[in-house]
């Protein structure tokens, strides 16, 4: 190592350093260039967008007033511009909100306000708060007066790479550091003393070797994550043919299932013989049998689309209370916990399957009860029962197909499951003590994101 004191050697050692250096400001810059085109590309998007709607946004503001702007909002909403639409007149105060206030608190510049005003549009964000939104500002005539339209537009895509780039950034920057060190020492010696090795350059070697090995080591997680991925789309693509192939089969045989009952039930209606009546009779009533079990099977595999709106859970909650407690006993129902975004005809149908399965758990003499939470955002609502519960070994989560009532079919409750997942909810079973069942449902109380 003692000849590393030689000019041309330090020089050679020297220049290497700056070539990597040269390599990771480089790496640094690209880095910088790609978060700007990520952003330039979503951002020119939702302008795009924007001025695309805006003759027709320009139609539905002109007669004024709080109708020709919900109209102006519903349309922003139908086109998917934005996941929240405001209005607000020049002094920055709030016409109309819809479906709700932006989770973001931003108002444009007096300088960015006259640009607005001169029919362009202003884009600005992302905003990273607790919710990410990139904000889109229009001036409009409306009823007299000048308005303020604002799109409010959640992008969890640019938030994820931001903070990607971060990490990427900071990985330059410390080997940015250590190369300038490392530069300073092999151009610059300590030649106070006639060491064979220098500690610092050692150190340094030291430490790019731990690089190197951890760098090694990341790309192996890589390569076993990307596998996994890849094993994982494509046990989802077969499983999404199968159920597409099952759909398909299923419908096949809810035709002939039709036709089997038709026959089935003018033969009953026209039988001279009792016995040929029976018969007719018991084919009709196994068909049906089957209709149901195909009918619901196809409402479980088929696919849903959410219409999401803001409304009263306590109001719906009460709703699908009433109807089961016709036939089984009463259902005790919490404080009204007021309103949360979402799809409420598909959630009644989901909270219907579980109370009506509490309630035949537990029989007219006992007790079903409904209890309602909330934390961070986040909603929960338990539907509780004091039947025999479900038994040991049975599953945590529900299952097609798997019931302990006689004459079930299984399927309420992962229709249930599927209609929460849809809500980027989650849907959770446990026992009770010393019996019974509960059934905790969580929902975001703003909806599922985009």
């Amino acid at each position: 190592m003692a000849s590393l004191r030689r000019p041309s050697l330090r020089l050679a050692l020297g220049l290497a350093v700056i070539v990597i250096g040269l390599l990771e400001i480089q790496g640094l810059a690209q880095t910088l260039r790609s978060q700007s085109r990520l952003r330039e590309r979503i951002t020119n998007g939702v302008r795009d967008g924007l001025l695309a709607a805006r003759p027709r946004l320009a139609e539905s503001l002109r007669p004024g007033g709080e109708a020709s702007w919900t109209a102006a909002a519903d349309e922003v909403l139908r086109a998917s511009l934005a996941s929240e639409v405001e209005v607000f007149d020049t002094e920055g105060r709030a016409l109309l909100r819809k479906p709700r206030a932006a989770p973001v608190e931003h108002w444009p510049t007096a300088d960015e306000r006259q640009l607005v005003l001169n029919d362009s549009v202003l884009v600005v964000g992302p905003i990273t708060r607790r919710y990410s939104r990139l904000l889109s500002y229009a001036a409009f005539r409306s009823g007299g007066q000048t308005v303020f339209l604002r799109l409010s537009t959640a992008v969890p895509e640019l938030i994820d790479d931001l903070d990607e780039r971060r990490g990427l950034l900071l990985g330059h920057g410390i080997a940015l550091v250590v190369l300038m060190v490392a530069g300073a020492l092999v151009l610059f010696p300590d030649r106070r003393e006639d060491r064979p090795a220098p500690e610092a350059l050692s150190a340094y070697e030291e430490a790019m070797e731990r690089l190197r090995d951890r760098g090694a080591e990341l790309s192996r997680e890589h390569a076993a994550e990307r596998s996994r991925m890849q094993a994982m789309l494509g046990e989802k693509e077969a499983l999404a043919r199968a159920g597409e192939l099952t759909a398909g089969i299923a419908h096949e045989v809810r035709n002939g299932l039709g036709t089997i009952l038709g026959y089935a039930r003018l033969l009953e209606r026209g039988a001279a013989a009792p016995d040929v009546a029976d018969t007719a009779r018991s084919i009709r009533e196994e068909c049906e049998v089957l209709e149901v079990v195909v009918r619901r099977f196809m409402d479980y595999v088929k696919r849903e689309s959410l219409n999401l709106a803001s409304f009263d859970l306590g109001r719906m909650l009460a709703r699908v209370a009433a109807r089961e407690t016709r036939d089984g006993p009463p259902v005790r129902l919490p404080e009204p916990p007021g309103a949360i975004v979402g799809d409420e005809e598909l959630l009644e149908r989901a909270f219907e399957n579980l109370v009506r399965n509490a309630s035949e758990a537990a029989g007219r003499n006992g007790h079903v009860e409904l209890t309602v939470t909330q934390d961070a955002g986040q909603l929960t609502v338990d539907v509780l029962d004091d039947g025999p519960g479900f038994p040991d070994g049975g599953p945590q989560q529900p299952r097609p197909f798997f019931t302990t009532k006689a004459g079930g079919l299984g399927l309420g409750l992962p229709l249930a499951d599927k209609i929460v997942r849809l809500h980027q909810g989650q849907l959770a079973l446990s026992r009770r003590s010393p019996r019974g069942t509960a059934v905790s449902v969580t929902l975001p109380i703003e909806g599922p994101s985009k």
